[in-house]
């Protein structure tokens, strides 16, 4: 892992206003949500939803989740994306109408790649961010 990476994914976290919930749903089919999180200096994340909703029934059942934040304003070859999977729960906790959750992650990564000498593209890649590092580059 390079400052590189600290430096895009706290960019790409600061910047984008959704992320793309992935749950799994009572049967194992897979389940994909945009909601409008919130986050704090300890990398929690919250937001409301409805409490009915198929992200919401799967999260009370199964915490288990996967995170995707990336920038679909990218030109084609230059997007960028940090991936995070964790836990998430149902708080006692509404506003307005909607229930909220918080997804803590356990583990972080960003997009790379790996380009041949000419230049052309060879391999897409993840790099798995220290999230204590990611912490203090989201704080500068």
């Amino acid at each position: 892992m390079e400052e590189k990476h600290l430096t895009s994914a706290a960019r790409i976290l600061k910047k984008i206003k959704y992320m793309t919930i992935a749950s799994v749903c009572e049967d194992g089919s897979p389940w994909n949500t945009p909601v409008a999180p919130t986050y704090d200096s300890d990398l929690t994340f919250r937001w409301g939803s409805n409490e009915q909703s198929v992200h919401s029934q799967n999260v009370r059942r199964e915490k288990r989740i996967f995170v995707v934040i990336y920038d679909s304003t990218a030109p084609d070859g230059l997007g960028e994306g940090v991936y995070l999977k964790g836990e998430a729960e149902e708080l006692n906790e509404y506003q307005g109408a909607l229930k909220m959750y918080r997804f803590i992650p356990e583990k972080a990564w960003i997009n790379d790649e790996e380009r041949n000498d000419d230049g052309s593209f060879k391999l897409d890649l993840r790099v798995e961010l220290n999230l204590n590092d990611l912490k203090a580059a989201l704080s500068k």
